[in-house]
């Protein structure tokens, strides 16, 4: 994972944005992660993930279901 600061991040917004399409990107105001910079598809991987857990959590699939669909998404 890429850590910058804020101040780099201003000043080198376009490299931030490229450098998110290819790893998330951690952004750090006075020696703290303060945002997390990432690509749409990572998003929703993450999001479909989370989804999937609260299925199997609330019973609505089983732990293959679950785990046969995580395995379809893309490792970034």
């Amino acid at each position: 994972m890429l850590t910058v600061t804020t101040v780099q991040a201003q000043n080198n917004f376009g490299k931030l944005i490229d450098s998110a399409q290819r790893e998330i990107v951690s952004v750090t105001r006075r020696g703290r992660v303060a945002a997390y910079v990432m690509s749409p598809q990572v998003l929703e991987d993450y999001i479909d993930g989370r989804m999937a857990m609260e299925a199997e959590k609330g019973g609505f699939a089983s732990p293959e279901e679950i785990q046969a669909f995580l395995n379809t998404l893309p490792n970034t």
